[in-house]
């Protein structure tokens, strides 16, 4: 049999803005989101599992990526963080305090 692997949100946690007067380009403007993901991995045919594993993720509106140009010299964009890779409830809370 074959190891599967459960994932459920054990809670989430929104945060007020760090700086609500910066401006709305930036993550310090909006609410960030911690998520508290439980995996579960398990195989019937495993008397040792199944296997628990808790992982952490911090969101924030916006995310920044540090980078070099041609010459080398240090770059940085940003873009609107992609949450469609989450779970549908994280999505909501996403979409909802990032509105």
């Amino acid at each position: 049999m074959a190891i599967t692997k459960t994932t459920r949100v054990q809670r989430a946690e929104v945060y007020r803005a760090i700086d609500s007067t910066a401006e709305s380009t930036l993550s310090e403007a909006w609410p960030a989101v911690m998520v508290v993901y439980e995996d579960v991995l398990d195989d019937p045919d495993d008397s040792e599992l199944p296997v628990t594993a808790t992982r952490v993720k911090h969101l924030s509106k916006f995310t920044i990526t540090h980078g070099t140009d041609d010459d080398g010299n240090p770059t940085q964009s940003s873009a609107a963080t992609v949450v469609t890779g989450e779970d549908q409830l994280v999505q909501d809370i996403c979409g909802a305090v990032w509105s």
